[in-house]
């Protein structure tokens, strides 16, 4: 029944154009140097301060927002992060923390436990120290990162590691699986490492070899008929700009995290309504399924995980292929057929 009132709250959202959850990057200040990471902070652009946050946070609850997801860089460099956050729970706000946790201490982690986020989500890249460091590329990184794990364990926090494979990680999954369930924590996974913001594809060399993700996809990738999909014509692209927007630690108004080429303004400038009623996102909800002018033909369509955001990112190509989904979805049907070898799919 919970899930069914929720489905149908969600629902609610995507058909009135309710934006329904917020990813606010609140700062792009971080104190590690991932080999991976997509960021690129602006020297000529200054952060939003902290009460234009509130004021910000003030129209997304007129506006009917529920979910803020606070993301970084690292938001603990933020000296008023719990300021903001305190702010945002009075103000009825779910929050999810995206952290690499190294600025955790016990004293920390009792003010997370006051605000009472829906989760804790901290990036650790293995569970061998030097795998670890090798991507974040500083020094003590490893240990302040486990040591905040145990340190929201021990609060009693909801903490999920978040891990993106790698070549040089790709080893340490099984760890890292191992590591999670021994704590009763969570542990989420992805393969695909994106371009930078500035559209540096300088990232890219990490993805994993066709060989490494055939092995992994084999392994672990679960196939059963729910996943294969038709063709449904004049469907939105995915939720992007629908219940869900994306915020800068400038100020800038995103569809999503990963369409920042699509901007129609600062907030402080505009006010958010304007921003999410704008041209610009009234143009890009109009784009349906029946626009992607090459899925439509494609035999892989049925295996095929697209984003418009990395197509248009690395592709330049809102509406067209995603070489990298189309890579993985001709590996998941290769799997897919050698698996059930023709009998019929469970």
């Amino acid at each position: 029944m919970k899930q069914d009132y929720y489905k149908e709250i969600v629902n609610k959202t995507w058909k009135r154009k309710i934006p329904f959850t917020v990813h606010w990057e609140l700062t792009n200040r971080c104190n590690l140097k991932c080999v991976h990471c997509y960021i690129v902070p602006q020297k000529s652009k200054k952060e939003l301060l902290k009460n234009e946050i509130k004021s910000i946070l003030d129209q997304l609850a007129d506006v009917g927002a529920l979910y803020l997801i606070f993301s970084g860089g690292e938001i603990f460099l933020r000296k008023d992060f719990f300021d903001i956050s305190h702010y945002a729970r009075k103000k009825g706000f779910a929050l999810r923390l995206l952290t690499n946790g190294t600025l955790i201490t016990s004293e920390i982690a009792d003010e997370i436990k006051n605000i009472q986020p829906l989760s804790v989500e901290i990036s650790l890249y293995g569970i061998d120290k030097n795998v670890h460091e090798n991507i974040t590329k500083v020094p003590g990184s490893y240990e302040k990162t486990i040591q905040a794990i145990k340190f929201l364990k021990e609060k009693k926090i909801k903490t999920v590691i978040k891990c993106p494979l790698m070549k040089q990680n790709i080893t340490e999954f099984e760890k890292l699986k191992v590591f999670a369930e021994k704590l009763k924590i969570g542990f989420v996974y992805d393969i695909v490492i994106v371009p930078k913001d500035n559209g540096s594809f300088s990232p890219l060399r990490y993805r994993l070899t066709k060989k490494q993700l055939e092995r992994f996809l084999a392994r672990n990738f679960k196939f059963s008929s729910k996943r294969i999909k038709k063709f449904k014509k004049d469907e939105p692209l995915c939720s992007a700009g629908i219940n869900t927007v994306c915020i800068s630690s400038y100020g800038d108004v995103f569809p999503c995290v990963g369409l920042k080429k699509i901007c129609p303004g600062n907030l402080r400038k505009k006010s958010f309504e304007q921003l999410w009623n704008s041209s610009v996102f009234e143009k890009f909800r109009e784009i349906t399924s029946s626009d992607l002018y090459k899925c439509k033909s494609c035999k892989l369509f049925s295996y095929c995980d697209r984003c418009s955001g990395l197509s248009l990112l690395e592709d330049g190509d809102l509406l067209g292929c995603s070489k990298v989904a189309r890579n993985i979805a001709k590996v998941v049907k290769l799997i897919n057929k050698r698996r059930y070898n023709g009998k019929k799919r469970e």
